[in-house]
């Protein structure tokens, strides 16, 4: 785990998100708030990467690691539509959440990266999968998930999400179950208030100076 804190503080870039620590996070796509991130998870690197032509996406990820598995994961993505495309961010806030000063669309699910990866070679889980893999790092491949995501701007032009993620890897010996339309698995009352009180520990989020 030393390894990984003793990562270089990140250099701060017009148009990417930034850090004075690897553990502060802000970005031109959520201008209104700064993320803090516990520091028992430990930085990655940033990547980046254009989503279908459509928007150019950053992706920040935070690992608890034991023994060489990614036990939890919490991950922050923020995209911007790319110059000239026509392509919007529009979703209500519903189910809203309020974090911090924002209200978010809010859900909690299990989830199959690996096949999600696959399917998708070219997206974020496949992407995520590879840059964990590369560090020597082993990726569940069901993680219990709550995810928060909003629109960041009128024009619909940013948007900023928030994943919490644990290894469930143990609970679905025989694949998931209980799926909803999207194939994501449902999960309990207990077990998705659960998740939330683990969101908020692991990341709080605060009105950036001067806004």
């Amino acid at each position: 785990m030393k390894h990984w804190r003793s990562l270089a503080l990140l250099l701060c870039v017009a148009g990417t998100a930034c850090a004075s620590d690897a553990h502060r996070v802000e970005s031109p796509s959520e201008p209104t708030v700064t993320f803090r991130v516990d520091p028992a998870l430990a930085a990655l690197p940033p990547m980046e990467f254009p989503i279908e032509g459509k928007t150019d996406a950053e992706r920040r990820l935070f690992v608890d690691v034991r023994d060489g598995v990614v036990r939890r994961m919490l991950v922050l993505q923020f995209e911007t539509v790319r110059p000239g495309s026509d392509f919007r961010f529009v979703f209500p806030p519903k189910p809203p959440r309020t974090f911090g000063p924002n209200v978010y669309r809010s859900g909690a699910y299990a989830y199959d990266d690996m096949l999600a990866a696959e399917r998708a070679p070219g997206l974020e889980a496949a992407r995520t999968r590879a840059l964990l893999q590369q560090r020597g790092l082993r990726p569940p491949r069901y993680w219990h998930v709550a995810r928060l995501a909003r629109v960041a701007d009128p024009d619909g032009m940013h948007e900023a999400i928030v994943f919490y993620m644990e290894n469930a890897d143990a609970r679905y010996p025989d694949g998931l179950v209980d799926v909803d339309e999207d194939g994501d698995g449902l999960l309990d009352a207990a077990e998705t208030a659960r998740l939330w009180l683990a969101l908020e520990h692991a990341v709080q989020v605060q009105p950036r100076a001067g806004r």
